[in-house]
């Protein structure tokens, strides 16, 4: 049987893996057919081996909804204490699963939900199919300095690197 993931570029998960840390708010766009395209921030729960990412949801969230109409998925998370900023783009899908529930549950998520057996929740994972990223490899003061540098000198600030990461494995 073959899994979705099994074409993953696995330096462009690696890539992805070591510039999200742990759980983090993001902003998650959804119905990306129409203007203005429906946003709410989301809590990112996990980056998995595969590079697939979970998230927390509710059945009766307009999201849902959105993802059931369309699946495709822009992601756009800040880390404005290390300075890495991504936008992601990819395939979510509702996902049912205990397992993976008791994996990723803390108790924190008992301010959204009504506990891991609670009937409207869901996890949604998403398929990412490319990322660009900007990452600034210095601290803030550092690059602060670095970009009014650039600024006064050639207008090049050396400020960091950005890219793209792309999960397909053509």
């Amino acid at each position: 049987m073959s899994n979705k993931n099994d074409t993953k570029d696995k330096n462009g998960v690696k890539k992805l893996k070591a510039l999200i840390d742990g759980p983090k708010v993001v902003m998650m766009a959804t119905r990306l057919d129409k203007i203005p395209f429906s946003v709410c921030p989301m809590t990112l729960q996990q980056v998995d081996e595969q590079g697939d990412i979970w998230f927390f949801s509710s059945k009766d969230s307009s999201h849902f909804e959105d993802i059931t109409f369309d699946n495709r998925v822009q992601i756009i998370y800040l880390d404005d204490d290390n300075q890495i900023y991504i936008s992601i783009f990819g395939n979510a899908t509702h996902v049912e699963d205990d397992k993976k529930t008791d994996e990723l549950w803390s108790p924190m998520l008992n301010n959204w939900y009504n506990g891991k057996d609670d009937p409207n929740l869901v996890l949604l994972s998403l398929n990412v199919e490319n990322a660009y990223y900007w990452d600034s490899e210095e601290n803030k003061l550092v690059s602060f300095f670095k970009m009014i540098g650039g600024a006064i000198s050639d207008g090049t600030s050396g400020f960091g690197n950005k890219g793209e990461i792309n999960l397909q494995n053509y």
